[in-house]
C-alpha cells in the first residue's frame, strides 16, 4: 500500500479515525448511561499511513469512560423534584476497555476486548443515603470487521461490517451490603452497576466514512447486541439487547499534521422489546439523544481521541408489560477517552 500522505488522503484517515476511535471509546461493558444499560462493545481503532490496519499487524487499544447519573426521567419528562428533595438516585461509573485487533488481511480485522469497570451507586433510605460498589471484570467480547471496499483503491470512503459474540465472564450476581439504618442486608446489586449481564450474546456493527470535499469528511457507526436470554433467575432482572448508532462531520486541521476534530449526534440506550428471545424481568429501556464534539490525533504508529458526548434529550420509554413509563436516572454528559498504539 502506498504511504503517499496527499491532503486528500490525510482527510480520509482522519475520517477513519473518527469513526473508528468513536467506537473503539465505546467500553464493552455500556452503552447506556446509568440506569439505563447496555451491554456491548465497539471495535477497535486502527491506525497505519492510510488509516487501516495492515496485514499481520497489531493494534492495541485502551479506552476509558466516565459518567454520573442523577437526572431522573419518566418518559422523557424530567422528575426535577427528586433532584430538589435530596432523593436522586446517583450512579457513578469508571470503564476501562483493553482491545487487541489483529489484520488478518487488508480487508478483516479480528479483536478481543476486555472490559472493566467500577461503580458506586447511591440512593436514600430512610433519610440516609445508602452507597453500594460492584467493579471487576466485565462480558469480554471478540469479533471481526471485514471492509466492504479494498482499502488498497483510492476510495473516498468505506463501509466495514462486524460481527461478534459477547461470552458471559463478567459477574451478572454482584452482591453488597446495603448499611440500611434499619440494619445491614447482604443483596444483589443494582442491574445498572453489575459488572456482567450473565448470559452471551451477538453483536452487528457498521462502521462508515465518506471525504466531502476538501479537509471536511462524513462519519458514521452503528451497533446492536442480541441478547437472545430472558433474565437472570437468581436476580430477577431482564437481559435486553442494546444499541448504538452515531454521526457527523470530521475536519482535519491543517495547521496541526494530525490533528482531528468532530462533530456529531449519538443515540444510544436499551430496547424495550428484544428481537429474539423473550422480554420478562426488570429493566429500565430507554434512550439518550447526545451532541458529540470530538478531537482525534494520530502520529505514527499511536492515536487518540476524546469526546464528550452531551445529552440534548433522553426517554424512559414504558417496559414490556407496563402501561405507563417507570423512571431511570440518566447522565448529562459523558467523557470517553481512548489510545491507540499499532505494534
Amino acid at each position: 500500500m502506498s504511504s503517499t500522505q496527499t491532503p486528500r488522503n490525510v482527510s480520509i484517515r482522519l475520517a477513519a479515525l473518527t469513526a473508528l476511535l468513536g467506537l473503539s471509546l465505546l467500553p464493552a461493558s455500556v452503552f447506556g448511561q446509568g440506569c439505563v444499560i447496555a451491554r456491548g462493545g465497539g471495535s477497535a481503532a486502527i491506525n497505519d499511513g492510510a488509516g487501516y490496519l495492515q496485514k499481520g499487524k497489531w493494534e492495541v487499544t485502551i479506552a476509558a469512560r466516565h459518567f454520573v447519573s442523577d437526572r431522573h426521567f419518566v418518559g422523557d419528562d424530567e422528575q426535577t423534584h427528586r433532584t430538589a428533595l435530596g432523593t436522586e438516585v446517583i450512579n457513578k461509573s469508571y470503564f476501562a476497555d483493553v482491545t487487541t485487533t489483529y489484520g488478518w488481511s487488508e480487508r478483516l480485522n479480528l479483536s478481543l476486548s476486555m472490559p472493566f469497570s467500577r461503580h458506586d451507586r447511591s440512593s436514600m433510605r430512610e433519610n440516609v443515603r445508602v452507597h453500594t460498589q460492584a467493579h471487576g471484570l466485565g462480558d469480554i467480547r471478540v469479533g471481526a470487521n471485514y471492509w466492504l471496499l479494498n482499502p488498497a483503491s483510492d476510495n473516498r470512503g468505506n463501509i466495514s461490517v462486524g460481527f461478534g459474540v459477547k461470552i458471559p465472564t463478567g459477574d451478572a450476581e454482584a452482591q453488597d451490603v446495603f448499611n440500611y439504618p434499619s440494619g445491614a442486608v447482604l443483596r444483589y446489586v443494582d442491574s445498572s452497576i453489575q459488572p456482567g449481564d450473565g448470559a452471551w450474546g451477538a453483536t452487528v456493527e457498521l462502521q462508515s466514512f465518506y471525504h466531502i470535499w476538501g479537509n471536511l469528511s462524513a462519519y458514521g457507526n452503528g451497533f446492536y447486541l442480541f441478547n437472545p436470554d430472558e433474565r437472570n433467575e437468581a436476580t430477577g432482572w431482564s437481559i435486553p439487547d442494546g444499541y448504538m448508532v452515531r454521526g457527523g462531520l470530521a475536519y482535519r486541521v491543517s495547521a496541526v499534521r494530525g490533528l482531528g476534530i468532530s462533530l456529531g449526534l449519538r443515540n444510544e440506550g436499551v430496547v424495550a422489546h428484544d428481537l429474539f428471545g423473550g422480554n420478562l424481568g426488570r429493566r429500565r429501556p430507554g434512550f439518550a439523544v447526545s451532541v458529540e464534539p470530538g478531537v482525534t490525533y494520530s502520529k505514527g504508529r499511536y492515536s487518540g481521541a476524546l469526546t464528550v458526548p452531551i445529552a440534548i434529550h433522553r426517554n424512559r420509554v414504558t417496559s414490556f408489560g407496563s402501561t405507563r413509563a417507570g423512571d431511570a436516572a440518566f447522565a448529562d454528559y459523558t467523557f470517553n477517552a481512548s489510545f491507540s498504539m499499532r505494534l
